[in-house]
């Protein structure tokens, strides 16, 4: 296995772990703010963050490319993602929501192999298939008859796919952290127009820590997990993403005390297993 590809696995493990840990103290905070509000607030601590950061790289240099057409549809497919996925969280269980999310990777490397003709192996295809399996064991979504707002996650999905795949495709001439630049906006953006229908409440000290802790998380997330996609051909990172589970149920046994019993430690130790074997191939 090649450098990059040792890169590009370790950079989307990083980017999964930020992403857990992002979700988490959101999830801290929603309990005392509305979900667009938390949104709003945590993007426009990030959107500080990243301006501190691209003047000292002078990016400036480069503003003209967040215009460049791969840039703009993957700021689309961002904001799109947040839209669908908040509000089919606000009307489903999250179980449910989070599953459906899951098959992100599979329809891109699906994508790839099919249309880019990346070479995915047999054993790879097992691998992706069987993690989704772990995911599935350690969320355990509950039968239900189809629901309107299960579109909206399956939308949630598709976008997930579609912006990743579109980074993959950026030219590497373009600086990363551009690129994290225009993904920070665009949730920022988005949570400013679920705002129009929420009432947003007073920020005391613990909300305004819990969402400066998640926009430096996402801040580094969305960096890192560009890195990923630029080192290694997608069929080789998009396995990995499965590990952000584990990360999110080990900050919830540390957070709140929730111990995974036996059925989601068996979907642990699958979705593990499916990487490693993913990264051996």
């Amino acid at each position: 296995m090649g450098e990059g590809y040792r890169k590009g696995i370790a950079a989307m493990c990083a980017a999964v772990a930020c992403f857990a840990t992002t979700d988490g103290l959101m999830k801290l905070a929603t309990e005392t703010l509305p979900v667009s509000q938390v949104i709003t607030t945590r993007g426009l601590i990030a959107l500080t963050i990243m301006c501190v950061v691209a003047m000292g790289a002078k990016l400036w240099r480069h503003i003209a490319d967040l215009f460049h057409p791969l840039v703009l549809l993957r700021t689309v497919f961002e904001m799109s993602m947040i839209v669908t996925y908040v509000t089919a969280l606000s009307r489903l269980p999250l179980a449910n929501v989070f599953s459906v999310l899951q098959a992100a990777p599979i329809v891109m490397t699906a994508f790839a192999a099919f249309v880019w003709g990346e070479q995915v192996r047999l054993g790879r295809w097992i691998a992706i298939l069987v993690g989704f399996v772990g995911v599935a064991l350690i969320t355990k979504p509950t039968p239900s008859t189809f629901e309107p707002a299960m579109a909206l996650a399956i939308i949630a999905s598709l976008c997930v796919a579609g912006r990743d795949l579109t980074t993959s495709r950026i030219p590497r001439t373009l600086p990363s952290l551009l690129i994290t630049f225009s993904a920070t906006l665009a949730s920022t953006l988005a949570g400013g127009l679920l705002s129009s229908v929420e009432p947003w409440h007073p920020v005391g000290l613990r909300e305004a820590l819990l969402l400066g802790g998640a926009a430096l998380a996402l801040a580094i997330g969305n960096y890192v997990i560009i890195v990923a996609y630029r080192n290694a051909p997608v069929s080789v990172v998009s396995p990995f993403r499965y590990m952000g589970v584990a990360f999110a149920i080990v900050f919830g046994f540390a957070v709140w005390g929730t111990v995974p019993d036996t059925v989601a430690l068996a979907g642990i130790v699958i979705v593990v297993l499916a990487g490693l074997y993913t990264m051996r191939r």
